[in-house]
């Protein structure tokens, strides 16, 4: 459902129990482990989705972008804390509103409460089909993947990495020292090579990394 539709049709009455909030770059909406007490419309930006566990490793496992809503798995399904930090990776904007707000604009509009319930599919799919399948791969082969995945349908002479050792750690579920040990053996394999730090692949490697990753 188109976010303007929404908008447009949102109730009077929640209307006015709602707030217009912004947030930048890097800035938390919501943290795991907070109260569960609001639910935010996300109208302008996008947010990535991250665990955080005991260990200090962070696991980037989800995107959000326009029309989504954060906080509305953990109140639907009536747990009191999230499950997720959702972090804003542009400037974002959003409408937030009690819990209770959101349960009761579900209530009084069968439209929205279909909206959400196709969200929450569109959200748990991925999550179910693709996510929980590479999070149990060797950290070798979680790399490998996702090397290949950013390499996506490229045509180009010379890939560069961009990313940072960190960000990639955070998306594949590991550590920084992992990555590395990974980086060096992805290296000695021949499958990449290195400029400045920043993991490259030429045209052969980009071909050999795809006929060398087989996943069980």
């Amino acid at each position: 459902m188109k976010l303007e539709y929404l908008l447009d049709h949102m109730p009077a009455e929640i209307q006015r129990q709602t707030t217009h909030k912004i947030y930048l770059p890097g800035e938390s909406i919501v943290r795991k482990g907070d109260e569960a007490k609001h639910v935010y419309l996300l109208t302008k930006g996008d947010t990535k989705v991250s665990n955080e566990f005991a260990s200090g490793q962070r696991y980037t496992f989800g995107a959000l972008d326009v029309p989504d809503l954060i906080g509305d798995l953990e109140v639907l399904a009536g747990q009191a804390l999230y499950a997720a930090s959702n972090e804003a990776s542009s400037t974002c904007e959003v409408i937030a509103m009690r819990a209770e707000t959101f349960l009761q604009w579900m209530r009084i509009d069968n439209e929205f409460a279909v909206a959400v319930a196709q969200l929450l599919a569109a959200k748990m799919y991925p999550t179910s089909n693709e996510a929980g399948r590479v999070k149990f791969l060797p950290s070798l082969d979680r790399l490998h993947s996702y090397l290949l995945k950013r390499l996506g349908d490229i045509e180009t002479d010379l890939f560069i990495l961009h990313t940072s050792r960190q960000q990639i750690a955070d998306d594949i579920g590991t550590s920084v020292k992992t990555v590395n040990r990974g980086v060096v053996k992805l290296k000695e394999a021949g499958l990449i090579s290195l400029l400045h730090g920043k993991i490259t692949m030429n045209k052969e490697q980009q071909q050999a990394l795809k006929d060398n990753f087989t996943e069980e």
